[in-house]
């Protein structure tokens, strides 16, 4: 046998790389190279998928063709600067974002290293010329060397050299080094936006959007995130998991007779991501000016973090709701929304792929369903429909979401409501096969024989911690159900759970905080606030805070906010990045006067 051969066999055997030594033992030198150079970046169940498939085809030429297309599209799904980082360890991860934070670091602390006078002065700031960059300030760069780099984005190691001070003052032009020492502001200004562009480039050269100057994120607060290790680590988290889940995705993993709802890859780093959180949180205390002192995760406990006083908060306010609807002599209509075929992965009863799909993940489903939501309510708006109740998003089987909605309003305005929902929802390819009967489906519920509520209840359960449901309809455990929906809602952040309609939930938060009854005819309402909120009655909430339509600024009671003022040194708390003044609920607004629930102030300390 060929050296070489065996030397790569060895190799995977140590590795552990159970699926890709046999394969190289078929093949020549050149081929078990070409191989294992494509496939090393991936897992081994995607290595086997690759390599089961390609060794099926009929000649050499066509298994080669196909190892290199498909490891081309999976590659393709993270930029070429992270494509050995496809399947790795949450440590990589982290020494990457700290290599790129320095880099960005070193360029905010050092800006001559960018002739941004010439940057700044040309046509479009998007066209960063070769020549302007550079590390040693030469601004004069031969063609083959310009060839070699015809990306503005300087070298991470490069940058990270060790200068001297004077090698440093003498890599800047004539021109820069009089404006600096000219210290001219709209000069300053200049070098602050030409370091920005370049970052940002930078930025994007890791398909990474950048960050968008507005009224609240000024030039300072962008560097500042840029050179943050914080920031550029949850990016390459949810880039590197997103890659994950897309490749399992291509490959077709993800269905109903593989691993539902999500990969089992990004289901096992969701858990190990809970479990880092909740060693935090217990490693983690807050302490206040009277000596109390809470762990994190006591904290986290008691609030809607808890998955049982989520899911108790959420049945709370649907019931109130409902019974809120039958004093009015409201309708309820339970209805579900799916995507056109092109947007599933696999079909749901063998599993096999959906030829229809065009490569659309659930993170661009999800806003098919919410451009056409939105497009559904200003219509609603047009015609003063004003609906209220509870809009759930889950995965089908294969990951595609699709919504669940638990509506009420007028019986006059029912069928108006049906036909803007059903027109929008079948507005693109509405004319396939099984459309009409799939794609959009209605349930006016009969008060007599079941409670509305109850429709929307299972998936409220399911979609949290599934306890008490049993199984889902293709017979998995509804607890690891549940594991595996909040593995697919973080992996595409998609929000679960949305009120639609009704009071402020934020502000029935700060009500239960209060345990002090509230005596004066003046206070009457904001007793009745109190009194339904501490009780857990969202319909007398409701009730008090102006009924179901009034527009939330016309509501009685407000949150209130005020500075948070370190009491200690009467210093005002700033924002990390943008050094704005924070803003901090401190309790109610009612009647032209602040009702405080908030009175201590805590500080964190580590254990």
């Amino acid at each position: 046998m060929d050296i070489f051969k065996e030397k790569l066999i060895v190799k995977a055997i140590n590795d552990k790389d159970k699926f890709l030594a046999p394969y190289l033992a078929q093949v020549d030198k050149a081929d078990a190279q070409f191989i294992t150079n494509k496939l090393s970046p991936f897992s081994n169940l995607i290595k086997s998928t690759i390599l089961t498939e390609a060794f099926n085809k009929p000649t050499n030429y066509d298994r080669n063709r196909h190892i290199l297309d498909t490891s081309a599209k999976l590659a393709s799904f993270l930029p070429k600067k992270l494509a050995h980082m496809f399947f790795c360890f949450d440590d990589d991860i982290n020494v990457k974002a700290k290599a790129c934070a320095n880099y960005c670091r070193q360029i905010v602390i050092d800006p001559k290293k960018i002739d941004f006078i010439h940057v700044h002065h040309r046509e479009s700031v998007n066209e960063i010329p070769n020549e302007v960059i550079s590390v040693n300030g030469n601004s004069e760069r031969n063609d083959s060397e310009s060839k070699r780099n015809s990306s503005p984005i300087l070298s991470e190691n490069s940058v990270n050299e060790k200068t001297s001070h004077s090698e440093t003052v003498n890599a800047v032009s004539p021109l820069v080094r009089y404006a600096m020492s000219e210290k001219d502001g709209d000069f300053a200004i200049a070098e602050q936006k030409t370091i920005y562009t370049f970052l940002s480039r930078y930025v994007e050269s890791y398909q990474i959007k950048p960050i968008e100057l507005n009224k609240r994120i000024q030039i300072s607060g962008c560097l500042k995130r840029y050179a943050d290790n914080r920031w550029w680590l949850r990016k390459f988290r949810q880039l590197i998991t997103q890659a994950n889940e897309k490749a399992a995705l291509q490959l077709n993993f993800v269905n109903s007779k593989r691993q539902i709802y999500a990969s089992n890859i990004t289901t096992k780093n969701r858990i190990a991501q809970r479990l880092r959180n909740q060693e935090l949180l217990s490693s983690s205390f807050i302490i206040n000016e009277q000596g109390q002192r809470y762990s994190l995760q006591e904290i986290s406990d008691l609030n809607v973090s808890n998955p049982k006083v989520r899911k108790d908060e959420l049945i709370c306010r649907a019931r109130g709701f409902e019974n809120l609807a039958k004093d009015l002599g409201h309708e309820a209509l339970f209805i579900t929304l799916t995507c056109p075929s092109k947007y599933h992965r696999a079909f749901s009863k063998s599993g096999s792929a959906n030829p229809k799909w065009q490569g659309l993940m659930p993170d661009e489903a999800n806003e098919y369903l919410n451009h056409q939501w939105q497009k559904a309510r200003a219509e609603f708006k047009r015609q003063d429909i004003t609906p209220y109740g509870f809009r759930v998003v889950e995965p089908q089987h294969d990951g595609t979401p699709h919504w669940h909605m638990l509506f009420f309003i007028e019986g006059e305005k029912l069928q108006a409501l049906q036909t803007i929902i059903r027109h929008y929802a079948l507005e693109v390819d509405g004319d396939e096969k099984g459309a009409s009967e799939n794609r959009c489906d209605f349930k006016k519920i009969n008060p007599d024989e079941g409670s509305a509520t109850g429709y929307i209840l299972k998936y409220i359960v399911k979609n949290i911690d599934g306890e008490g449901i049993g199984e889902d309809k293709f017979g998995n455990d509804s607890i690891l159900v549940a594991q595996r929906i909040d593995a697919w809602a973080s992996c595409w952040c998609i929000r679960q759970f949305q009120q639609i309609g009704g009071a402020s939930v934020s502000i029935w938060r700060e009500l239960r905080r209060l345990r002090t009854k509230f005596i004066d005819k003046k206070d009457a309402l904001l007793e009745q606030a109190r009194f339904a909120a501490d009780n857990s009655d969202w319909q007398g909430y409701t009730l008090a805070m102006g009924g179901i339509h009034t527009k939330q600024k016309n509501r009685p009671i407000q949150l209130h906010y005020d500075l948070n003022i370190n009491e200690q040194t009467g210093e005002c708390l700033q924002s990390y990045y943008d050094g704005e003044l924070i803003l901090k609920v401190k309790g109610l607004w009612f009647e032209g006067r602040a009702v405080v629930t908030r009175h201590y102030q805590w500080k964190i300390e580590k254990a």
